[in-house]
């Protein structure tokens, strides 16, 4: 379950009732403009959720609530609080996950963490096209959908589901190589200006053991 939170968290972001069938291409297209007209215009938010994580069979095999506070287009901070504290931290040049029950935090290249990430859709408009492919959307009133399947297999994900209603983000629902889907429910979400820079710092306990995941170190 370490691995489910650490992938898909450089990753982020669910739930959609399965199966968003490919609708009119003009509808898809409405629905992909206003993803990219939510994330341009937000450039801070915070908020809460939750998150429950399924396997292939459909059933929950993890449950788990926390925060979540990001900036774009770089820096963010996804904290599990129950039911044991896990954390995802990027102070826009790093990104470190953080686990208390493992007493270790593994430290990334931003570039290197979000490649093919869901995070990279909030972080970046032009992600949403650079690492996904739409493959359809819904809308009905204020309400819209849009389903991304990903470029690469790099990051482990095959496929995001984004809804939200009129400028706000409700819903995420991530499928990953394993046949696990992640459904988060964003059960608050407010709009920033601008963030305290200390969100996006960490500073692991004493005792932490720290991992330097970089291209070319073993």
């Amino acid at each position: 379950m370490k691995r489910v939170f650490s992938g898909w968290v450089l990753a982020l972001w669910a739930t959609l009732a399965a199966g968003v069938a490919i609708a009119q291409p003009g509808v898809a297209e409405e629905a992909v403009r206003r993803l990219e007209s939510f994330v341009t215009q937000t450039s801070a938010a915070q908020g809460r959720f939750r998150q429950e994580v399924l396997d292939p069979q459909g059933r929950a095999v993890q449950r788990s609530e926390g925060r979540f506070v990001y900036e774009r287009p770089s820096r963010f901070r996804w904290e599990v609080t129950a039911p044991a504290q896990q954390l995802v931290v990027s102070d826009g040049k790093t990104v470190q996950v953080w686990d208390a029950d493992l007493e270790q935090v593994v430290v990334t290249p931003l570039t290197q963490a979000l490649s093919g990430s869901p995070v990279a859709i909030l972080a970046d408009a032009q992600a949403l096209h650079r690492e996904f492919a739409p493959e359809g959307g819904e809308v009905e009133g204020e309400r819209w959908a849009v389903r991304l399947r990903a470029r690469s297999a790099e990051a482990g994900i095959v496929r995001v589901v984004v809804e939200g209603e009129g400028e706000q983000l409700r819903r995420m629902r991530i499928e990953d190589h394993f046949g696990q889907t992640s459904e988060i429910v964003f059960t608050e979400f407010r709009r920033m200006w601008s963030v305290s820079p200390e969100e996006f710092a960490f500073t692991p306990p004493p005792g932490t053991k720290v991992l330097e995941n970089r291209p070319g170190r073993r």
